[in-house]
Parts: C-alpha cells; structure tokens; sequence
C-alpha cells in the first residue's frame, strides 16, 4: 500500500512537472484512483510547500515554483552498540 501511493506520487510529481495532468478526472484515470485522491494528492503536496497550480487552457496542473520532491527512505545501518532487539527498549 505505502509503495503504490509513493509510486503514485512520483507520477504525479512526473506529470505536474511536465505540464501533462489533464484534467482532474483525466489525471484520476491516470494514476488509477479516484478524482477525490487525486485532489487529496494535490492537496498533500501543497502542504509540503509546492506551488501547483492548474491551468484551465491548457487542462493541467503545473508548478508555479520549481520544486524537487525526494521519495524514499535510507536505511540505518546499526553497529554492536546501537543494535535492534539488544533489548535496550530506549
């Protein structure tokens, strides 16, 4: 579940930074989920500070300041210190 909406995301990201969304309902079809995650979506990445406008002429979002989004996670090494389950609990 959490890949696939990361992996929507970065599509969304793809589309709205090449000026190619479509419409609301058309951009829903694109990513597989309905017209309310679509705006649930946009609504989320405003919220992290992206400017995403849409265009009526041209039927598509586009971001009005360019932004790079970083999806992902970087996994911690641990060291015999710092380890997992050394049953520390802290």
């Amino acid at each position: 579940m959490i890949l696939q909406v990361k992996d929507q995301l970065e599509r969304l990201h793809q589309l709205i930074k090449s000026g190619s969304t479509g419409s609301p309902a058309e951009l829903a079809h694109r990513l597989g989920v309905t017209d309310r995650t679509v705006k649930k979506y946009i609504s989320d990445l405003r919220k992290l500070g992206a400017r995403i406008e849409f265009c009526r002429y041209r039927s598509t979002y586009y971001y009005s300041k360019a932004v790079t989004f970083r999806f992902g996670y970087e996994p911690v090494v641990a060291n015999d210190d710092n380890s997992m389950g050394n049953g520390g609990g802290e």
